[in-house]
Order: C-alpha cells, then sequence, then structure tokens
C-alpha cells in the first residue's frame, strides 16, 4: 500500500525520534525546564523533517503506483489497475502522468466489455485529480487542456450511463473557456440522458449551457430541449409556453414544430387558457394534419371533451380522416375517441365511417360502458333513429346466414358480450323488443350450444334472456319458450326470475307435463312464505284450469288472494280469474260474486276494469241487461282509456239505455 510505503521511508530516514533526545538529554543530567526547551526545538526541527521526508517519498511512491497502473492497463490485468488507480485517487499529491494513466485506463475499460462502471469510476477519478492539480500547480496544465480532459471525462461518464456525475463537469468545461462543437454535442448527449432519467432541473441547464454558447447546429434541438423540460416538470407553464414560443419564433421550420405545438397545447390547456389550446390545436390541424403529434392531439382532445355529439374542427376531422385514425394503434387505444369518431361520424351521415367505428368499438369495448354511453348521447341529441340504426348493427350483427362451421373456423370475434349485452338492455328499455325478436330469429342459426361460437359473437346469458324477452313481448311465445329452456338447461342459468319465465311460457306453449316440471322447479327457488310464491301458483293455478281442474286452480288462486305479502296486482288478477273459472262452467252468478270482489283489492287498477267487462257479460247471460248495461257504463266512465272500452261502448249500444248509474260490482 502507498501509505505503508511512505512510512517506511520516513522511518528509514530518521537518525533519531523525540523518545531517543529525551533520553539522551536525561541521561546528561539536564534540568527539567532546559531539557523542555531543547526537547521542544527538536520536536519542531524533527515535524520539518519528516514534512519533507514524507513529500520526497509520497512523490517517489506516486511515480511507482503510476508505474504499475500503465503495466496492468497495458497487461489487462483490471483488478490490480483499478487497486493501483484508488491509491492515485486516495493521495494528495498528483501528477499530469498519473492523471494521463488514470485516463488511459478508463478509455480500455470504456472499450473492455463489462467494465462500463469501472471505467466510469475512473474517469471520476481523473476528474477530480486534476482539479487538485489545478489547485496545486495551476501551470502544469493551461485551461485548453484541462477543459478537453474533462470533457472526455464527461463523455465516459454519460457514456455508463452516470449524466448527473458528466453534467458536474461540463460547468467546470465551460468555465474554462470550451465550448467548440464537440463540447455541444456533449452537452446535447447528457442532457438528453438527463431527460430521459426525469432529471428535468439538470436537464434544463445543460440545455441552456448549448443555448448560451451561442449558434450552433444544434441550437434548435437545444431550445426545444428545454421547453420540454420545463413543460414537464407541471411547475410553470408560463415558463414553459414561453421557451415553446421561443423555439417556435426561431425556428418555424423544424421537424418538430407539429410536437412543439402539441406540447404547447397541453400547457395552455393545463393553465386554463383554453381559447389559446384551442389555437394551437387548429394550427396543428391547418399546417401539420398528417403529423404523429396532430393525431395525439386529436385524441387528447377526444379524452378532455365530454362523450357527447359535436360539431367543429374536431368532428370534421374525425368524419374526414377516419380510414387513418381507424389503423392507427394510438387512436384505437383510446375507446372514447373511437366513440366521438361515431357519434361525429352519425350526425354527419358518413355511412362508412359510422361503420367503421362502430365495429371497432365492438371488438374493443369489453365492459359495454362505451356502447351504452353512445347510444344514450344520440337519444339526448334527439338522434334516436341513428342511435337505432347503430343499435341494431350491434345486435343483428353480420354474417347470418354464413355456417356455423364458417363462423367457427375464422376464430375472429366480431363483438364483445359487453357491447352486445348493452345493445340489447339499451333496446329493451326503449322498448324496441321487435328488434331484439328480429336478432333472436336470425341468431337461431348459431345456437348449437359451442362456447367458441356464443363467444365470437358476443352472446351471453344476459343477451339471450333479453332475446328472449323481445319474442314474448311481441307474441311468438313458442320460440320465447326454446330460448328459455336453452338458458336454462344448456346455460345453467338458476335465477328465480328466468325459472319464472321459463315456467310461463311452458304453461303456454309447452305440454302439461313440461309446464307442471318448470313450475315444479320455479317453486323450488324460493320459500313457500315469498310474496314471489304468488307467481308461482298463479300459474300452476293457470295449468289446472287448462286441464278443467277449476276447483284445484280456485284453490290455488284463493291463496293468492290470501297472502298479504303478494302484491297488489298479483292479488287482483287471481281474484279476476276466480271468476272467470266460475264463468267457464256458466255459473254466472257465482261469477259475479266473484268480479264484484276484484275492486276491493285492485282498486283503479286493470283487473278492475277487466272485471266490469266480464261481470257484464255474466248479468246478460243470466238476462238482466239493465245491471249489465250498469257494468259497461262504469267502465266506459272510469277507464275510457283500457283496451276493454271500445268492447264495452259496443254492447251499450246493443243494450237498452234504461240503466242505473249506480255500479252493480259494489252493491
Amino acid at each position: 500500500m502507498l501509505v505503508t510505503r511512505i512510512q517506511s521511508s520516513v522511518s528509514r530516514s530518521s537518525p533519531s525520534t523525540p523518545d531517543t533526545i529525551t533520553q539522551r538529554v536525561s541521561s546528561r543530567g539536564m534540568s527539567g525546564w532546559a531539557a523542555s526547551i531543547v526537547l521542544a526545538l527538536f520536536c519542531s526541527a524533527f515535524a520539518l523533517f519528516c514534512t519533507a521526508s514524507t513529500c520526497v517519498a509520497e512523490e517517489a511512491d506516486l511515480q511507482a503506483v503510476t508505474a504499475e497502473l500503465l503495466q496492468n492497463t497495458q497487461a489487462e490485468q483490471w483488478d490490480d489497475a483499478m487497486q493501483s488507480a484508488r491509491l492515485i485517487a486516495a493521495t494528495e499529491e498528483t501528477s499530469v502522468r498519473s492523471i494521463a494513466a488514470l485516463i488511459q485506463l478508463a478509455r480500455r475499460l470504456d472499450s473492455s466489455a463489462n467494465h462500463a462502471e469501472d471505467a466510469a469510476d475512473v474517469h471520476d477519478m481523473a476528474a477530480y485529480a486534476l482539479m487538485r492539480l489545478r489547485t496545486q500547480q495551476p501551470e502544469a496544465l493551461n485551461d485548453a487542456q484541462a477543459g478537453n480532459l474533462l470533457l472526455g471525462v464527461a463523455r465516459g461518464l454519460s457514456r455508463a450511463g452516470r449524466h448527473t456525475d458528466a453534467h458536474r463537469w461540463l460547468t467546470e468545461v465551460q468555465a474554462l473557456g470550451i465550448d467548440h462543437s464537440e463540447w455541444i454535442a456533449t452537452c446535447m448527449t447528457i442532457a438528453s440522458g438527463l431527460l430521459d432519467e426525469g432529471q428535468l432541473e439538470s436537464a434544463e441547464q445543460t440545455y441552456t449551457l448549448v443555448i448560451e454558447s451561442g449558434e450552433s447546429p444544434q441550437l434548435a434541438t437545444a431550445r426545444l430541449g428545454r421547453a420540454w423540460c420545463v413543460a414537464m416538470s407541471g411547475q410553470d407553464d408560463p415558463a414553459a409556453i414561453e421557451a415553446i414560443n421561443q423555439f417556435l419564433q426561431h425556428h418555424p421550420d423544424h421537424a418538430d414544430v407539429p410536437s412543439a405545438l402539441l406540447m404547447r397545447m397541453s400547457c395552455q390547456s393545463r393553465s386554463g387558457q383554453t381559447d389559446a389550446a384551442d389555437q394551437s390545436f387548429e394550427q396543428l390541424i391547418r399546417d401539420h394534419a398528417d403529423s404523429g403529434a396532430c393525431l395525439q392531439a386529436i385524441v387528447a382532445q377526444c379524452n378532455q371533451r365530454p362523450l357527447q355529439v359535436n360539431h367543429g374542427l374536431l368532428a370534421e376531422q374525425l368524419i374526414t380522416r377516419w380510414e387513418a385514425f381507424i389503423d392507427s394503434p394510438t387512436f384505437n387505444a383510446s375507446l372514447r375517441s373511437v366513440a366521438m369518431g361515431l357519434l361525429a361520424a352519425a350526425a354527419g351521415g358518413d355511412a362508412d365511417a359510422e361503420s367503421a367505428y362502430a365495429d371497432s368499438i365492438a371488438k374493443q369495448d369489453e365492459t359495454g360502458d362505451i356502447t351504452a354511453m353512445v347510444l344514450e348521447q344520440l337519444v339526448q341529441a334527439d338522434r334516436k333513429a341513428d342511435a337505432e340504426r347503430i343499435a341494431v348493427r350491434w345486435i343483428a350483427l353480420p354474417n347470418v346466414g354464413r355456417s356455423r362451421d364458417q363462423v367457427a373456423a375464422t376464430g375472429d370475434r366480431i363483438i364483445t358480450a359487453g357491447v352486445r349485452e348493452s345493445a340489447c338492455r339499451w333496446a329493451g328499455r326503449t322498448g324496441n323488443w321487435s328488434m331484439l325478436a328480429a336478432a333472436a330469429k336470425d341468431e337461431e342459426t348459431y345456437l348449437d350450444g359451442s362456447d367458441q361460437i356464443a363467444e365470437i359473437r358476443g352472446r351471453n346469458l344476459h343477451v339471450e334472456r333479453l332475446f328472449a324477452e323481445g319474442l314474448l313481448q311481441t307474441g311468438d311465445a313458442k320460440a320465447s319458450f326454446r330460448w328459455w329452456k336453452r338458458i336454462v338447461d344448456d346455460g345453467g342459468a338458476e335465477d328465480f326470475p328466468t325459472l319464472l319465465r321459463l315456467a310461463e311460457t311452458a304453461s303456454s306453449s309447452g305440454t302439461v307435463t313440461e309446464a307442471a316440471q318448470r313450475i315444479a322447479a320455479a317453486r323450488a327457488a324460493i320459500s313457500p312464505s315469498s310474496p314471489q310464491s304468488a307467481l308461482v301458483n298463479l300459474l300452476a293455478a293457470d295449468v289446472e284450469i287448462r286441464q278443467l281442474n277449476f276447483d284445484r286452480g280456485r284453490s290455488l288462486l284463493e291463496s293468492v288472494v290470501r297472502l298479504g305479502s303478494a302484491d297488489e296486482d298479483a292479488r287482483g288478477r287471481a281474484q279476476w280469474m276466480i271468476g272467470e273459472t266460475y264463468y267457464m262452467q256458466e255459473r254466472f252468478t257465482d261469477a259475479i260474486d266473484a268480479y264484484r270482489l276484484v275492486e276491493g283489492i285492485s282498486g283503479d287498477g286493470q283487473w278492475t276494469a277487466a272485471a266490469l267487462v266480464q261481470a257484464g257479460k255474466s248479468f246478460e247471460q243470466l238476462g238482466r241487461t239493465r245491471e249489465a248495461a250498469v257494468c259497461y257504463s262504469t267502465l266506459v266512465r272510469r277507464f275510457a282509456n283500457s283496451q276493454h272500452a271500445n268492447g264495452a261502448r259496443r254492447r251499450l249500444a246493443a243494450l237498452s239505455p234504461d240503466a242505473s248509474s249506480e255500479s252493480p260490482l259494489r252493491r
């Protein structure tokens, strides 16, 4: 070790020590104070001697270690070379030769594999050694030599990714008056590295060094880099805008002008300068419509604005450039952008753009949220016809008429289940049952139980339920029954509403045996005391009545009427059906008594109106036309808009007008 060598040299050069002097003085019998004076004078002389000897020894050992460093470097003995380099770095004294040896080692390590970090360490050692030399021997190196050496150090540190350390030496280089092209290129490299690492303040300072150096080929890039640093910090948007404007003013034809405009637009929006941001956006579209920055600006505008039908420059771009946008991963990555394009295309009447945007959403909107928002926004904008047209595209789907094998062979998903479900739910909410029924009819081609085909076509149980309901609502109970069976038997649905719907369609379209089985399954899904048991009993009663088991049917209906937790509509319907059983048996007096009880349950509900018309018919069967006329007139007066009113008017016209105005149902 260097320190050990220095200590050895000092001890070899010292003929006497303070301890031996003290012994000699004592042996000669000097007085204490005299001995102290002699000892103090000797210690001072000894210290001067040691310092001189140490310097001589240190200089000699520095030369030796430097020689060893050069030998190890030449022999590529990197571990030994690094040890020698650390000895030199730890020594207060330095020399041009030792600095040169350090730099030579750093360069050799740079060119050797897997030694980048060691090279950076040696570069740093060389820089510190050089700064010590400048302090100790200012005449050893002139400013140009020192500056160029430090510049090489900065480049070496930058190559190792140590841009912060490199930045520190750049300022020293500039202080030495070095600002030539190589220094500027190094500044730009280091500034770029600092920017990539997020060291925005240091990067800005480095770019500023280049700007302040005057005209150079890198000046435009430096101005843009400085502006980018200020903008990215987000701490001073006005300063960032000013820096961007400086770039745009001095370099209006630069290739990065679109990026600068985009950056300025972002800063303006962030600082609340809406009008100025719009002007930057317009300038981008007007002068740089085909640039990537313009595309990013359009995506940003789509994401920042409310998702609604819009007009103006943005909508115009979304319509006229839809082909480029649909092919762009950047644009398609933002579903809001695609949705804005779809809204603009629908409002602008561009069928091709509308189809392309709708298909893009169909394949990407996994949750269906964007789908629902698009349809609702079109309705709110009084464009229901557009909403229906797009909903049909998502609900009915292409490929109708292709075989199941052809669909499966492609393997390409046509639509997500989220999109198709959202469109179907929208159709159900808006009463477009015929749209769902038509889609259900077309979809029967692909009902083979294949999960793959169902996934390709975005058909889940929710979609199938809505198809079944659409068929039921449009009067095709038989087709609806097939769908409900698939949902339960193939899809495994076990929820009570689905089981009840299946039981209901089985009661109307299936066999008695199947209806009984489905009703039993629905009943098993709830507790006997549940209010929903009333609905099951109504269906069960209907099956019994179809088999002419009137007593058993009435028993079930009476249980519904007695169930206080059942809703008013179910209880009113049950009481009306009791009257119907008597009417079917031609027990008209019993029927009238049963109908009279409906109003007390249903009030002004639909079953009271139905009871009035049926009671009137029962009175007619008994030849009591006066009471029948009262029933009909009461119905017309109280329920003029009901489905039974027109029939009641016709019956009144055929009966004698001599009738009481008091309802016989209230007697």
